[in-house]
């Protein structure tokens, strides 16, 4: 027995606004793609490194970043930085996950983004992503 979808249900998926994930580590990854897509109206879409980021914001344009600290070849802050000096990207909020936020806070303040330490509660996780995306565009 087939399914039929309602339309309506496509469109809200296309329209919903997307985030970002940079995150190295899978199973963080998949904690958050499923956190986003089942607690909350955000589409979840995930990078493994920093240079899949910034491929991928070629063809979408997300309404927050959240980027692990630790990437590999660059670190959250310099992706960010990278991804922030695109054309249309300047304005864009984001939240660096790191088990040692603390150590970088006073970068992640510079900019004017929110740190999250690892681990963390869903709830902090989500109120987070809600913090970022209420920040008046001209504080970013």
């Amino acid at each position: 027995m087939s399914q039929i979808q309602d339309p309506s249900s496509k469109e809200k998926h296309l329209t919903r606004k997307v985030l970002l994930i940079v995150e190295d580590d899978p199973d963080i990854a998949a904690f958050l793609v499923m956190a986003i897509a089942q607690e909350s109206p955000y589409r979840p879409l995930v990078a493994e490194t920093g240079e899949r980021a910034l491929e991928l914001v070629q063809h979408v344009k997300p309404a927050l970043f959240i980027l692990d600290y630790v990437l590999g070849t660059m670190n959250g802050l310099h992706l960010y930085d990278s991804l922030h000096a695109q054309q249309g990207f300047e304005a864009i909020p984001a939240i660096i996950l790191s088990a040692s936020v603390e150590q970088y806070q006073d970068e992640i303040e510079q900019r004017h983004l929110l740190g999250l330490a690892k681990p963390f509660e869903l709830d902090e996780l989500l109120l987070s992503i809600e913090q970022a995306l209420s920040v008046p565009q001209e504080r970013r």
